[in-house]
């Protein structure tokens, strides 16, 4: 009995840290439409039931004009085959999940995945210092304290026009950035 309150407890602990690292997409998000009208389409490769709450906040803050995939995958070995998901269905970026365990921002996964749609020109975009070091091409959110942060080198094949370094991200933090959300697929790796 002892054993099962702790774990119970531990278990509501961890999803309260998850529920709190909630990321604010609105300045990334405004960014990328200032920088990339035309991508439309996001990519992103997580455990999806974990980070739920986050890829509905990136809905909100993408807009009912983009679309989102989620490859949906819990084994970081399968992190390959869901890129190349991504590149099959033409995802115009990656957006790596501050909370995801494996293919967030700073893990050693979600770098593989950075390199290896690089290497199929598709760039990633991220919310903190890790993803830019990770190869992502720019990063502004809470982790960068709105801060933009953009790569000094482009890795891969990748050829987009990057954001201007002085660009202003003041104004764009909170709130809803458009009436709707994005269209999100989940699609589950076996």
């Amino acid at each position: 009995m002892r054993n099962s309150l702790s774990f119970r407890a531990l278990a509501i602990v961890g999803f309260a840290s998850l529920a709190a690292a909630a990321a604010d997409f609105n300045p990334l998000m405004n960014v990328v439409r200032a920088t990339w009208p035309e991508r439309q389409h996001i990519g992103v490769i997580c455990n999806y039931p974990l980070v739920q709450e986050q890829i509905n906040q990136l809905a909100s803050a993408a807009g009912p004009d983009a679309r989102i995939t989620v490859v949906d995958t819990r084994i970081p070995r399968m992190g390959p085959h869901a890129a190349q998901m991504l590149a099959n269905r033409n995802a115009d970026f990656l957006m790596l999940v501050p909370g995801d365990p494996h293919f967030g921002d700073g893990r050693f996964d979600a770098t593989n995945l950075v390199r290896h749609l690089a290497l199929r020109g598709i760039p990633s975009v991220g919310t903190s210092p890790e993803a830019v070091k990770q190869g992502a091409v720019f990063a502004v959110g809470d982790g960068t304290k709105g801060e933009l942060l953009v790569t000094d080198k482009v890795r891969g094949t990748i050829s987009v026009i990057l954001p201007d370094k002085v660009f202003s991200t003041r104004g764009m933090g909170s709130g809803r950035a458009h009436a709707g959300s994005a269209k999100v697929e989940v699609v589950t790796l076996p």
